[in-house]
């Protein structure tokens, strides 16, 4: 599995899986509450000893309230960040009509990915830093998992089914960020033509900036530091990697993988906090919300469909 920055990743889906990455997939989903799997891990399907290895290491993890606390730290930061130095301007995001049953509004949508980005952030995160030596407390106190439930995935628009104009977005964000694949992310935004041009318009600029980077390298570091204070040590250096039967070149793309990763979700997260504030009325509007982190999220039945869930910051994914 030789793999370099730029490549498209291999994702394994649940219909080619073999049966134990099935199972690992159906935990994946009850354990952080999505009704798909999320791309994370598709990718680290794509090496089953890895994907076993992992999942024996983190389950315990994200059994705890802590995880999903600490990843509400996350979103929370990266609202505050992109409220207090990103000009964003309004964005109208046109609902297409009355929604049949099971199809999510865009305020749906982006409270889905904001409580999952952060997830996957803080588990890439954490991986990384477990390559090199044991990351977590171990003697730390922990509380039960407690977390929003979503019954129901974002819609996604197929490439085929994409006009030439959010083609041409995608290709062009691919092209600035150096990036392996289209997001599940933009893919679900672009459900949304109109709304989705005007937010890539808005933004297109913020990718080529320091300031964007900057951003990016901040709440990269602050994933490394939360992955400090879980409750669970996590022990999966490389030598364990390679016991487990992998090989030094597969080590060494799922390292390059993982770097990949966390820059590649930091920089969604931004996107995804871009839209929801330009939903909000954008940083023109003289408004500063005070975004919070819930001390207990409570789990929830379904995505509300104009409040975020409970366990991202709390807004007017």
């Amino acid at each position: 599995m030789s793999w370099k920055r730029g490549n498209r990743l291999r994702l394994v889906t649940d219909d080619i899986a073999p049966p134990r990455t099935r199972e690992i997939f159906d935990d994946v989903r009850k354990c952080l509450g999505l009704p798909t799997v999320p791309v994370l891990y598709r990718a680290y399907a794509a090496a089953p000893e890895f994907l076993e290895l992992h999942w024996q290491a983190f389950r315990p993890v994200v059994e705890t309230r802590q995880f999903f606390l600490l990843s509400a730290r996350l979103a929370a930061e990266c609202y505050t960040r992109a409220h207090n130095y990103f000009e964003i301007p309004a964005l109208r995001w046109r609902e297409s009509g009355a929604h049949a049953d099971g199809v999510l509004s865009i305020s749906q949508v982006l409270d889905y990915y904001q409580y999952l980005d952060p997830l996957l952030l803080l588990i890439a995160a954490t991986q990384m830093q477990a390559f090199e030596g044991p990351i977590g407390e171990s003697h730390a106190p922990r509380d039960s998992a407690q977390h929003s439930t979503f019954p129901v995935a974002p819609a996604l628009l197929k490439e085929k089914e994409a006009t030439s104009a959010v083609q041409r977005v995608w290709d062009e964000r691919r092209r600035i960020l150096d990036l392996a694949f289209v997001s599940d992310e933009h893919h679900a935004l672009a459900c949304w033509p109109e709304g989705y041009l005007e937010y890539w318009s808005a933004i297109k600029h913020l990718l080529r900036s320091p300031l964007f980077a900057d951003c990016q390298y901040r709440i990269a570091e602050s994933a490394y530091g939360l992955a400090r204070e879980l409750p669970v040590k996590v022990e999966m250096e490389i030598s364990q990697v390679i016991d487990a039967g992998i090989d030094s070149e597969q080590v060494s793309s799922l390292v390059r993988i993982h770097e990949a990763l966390v820059q590649g979700l930091t920089g969604l997260m931004i996107d995804i906090t871009f839209a929801r504030i330009g939903c909000e009325g954008g940083t023109r509007s003289g408004v500063t919300p005070s975004p919070q982190t819930r001390s207990d999220p409570a789990p929830a039945q379904k995505p509300p469909a104009t409040e975020p869930s409970t366990s991202s910051p709390t807004r007017a994914a």
